[in-house]
């Protein structure tokens, strides 16, 4: 199995989502749209996933949180419009398991495990 990331999109939280990090520090969250080629004997099939990377900084000390979710989508637009969701939304690491357990729920479109 061969995996691909690919970079999506970014954002950042400002003093307009929470004013009391933004006095601290500096967040900024990146969107990853994973592709997983899976190759069998009869075919090859392609599955995606996210991931979403939380960097904090603040007094030069960089931390970072990720979270990766593999295969749990099946079609690649699916993923695209996934993706535009979570940062258009500025969902962060924690959450986004939630989010797509919801979006499956509610879409049918996701195979979340």
């Amino acid at each position: 199995m061969e995996i691909i990331r690919e970079f999506y999109g970014g954002t950042s939280i400002d003093s307009n989502d929470v004013e009391s990090i933004m006095r601290k520090g500096k967040v900024e969250l990146k969107y990853y749209k994973i592709i997983s080629n899976i190759t069998n004997k009869k075919n090859r099939n392609q599955k995606f996933g996210i991931e979403v990377v939380k960097k904090y900084v603040n007094n030069n000390i960089v931390s970072e949180e990720k979270k990766e979710i593999f295969n749990c989508i099946e079609k690649e637009e699916v993923a695209d419009r996934i993706l535009e969701l979570l940062k258009v939304n500025k969902v962060s690491p924690i959450n986004v398991v939630d989010i797509l357990q919801d979006l499956s729920a509610k879409k049918k479109s996701l195979l979340i495990k």
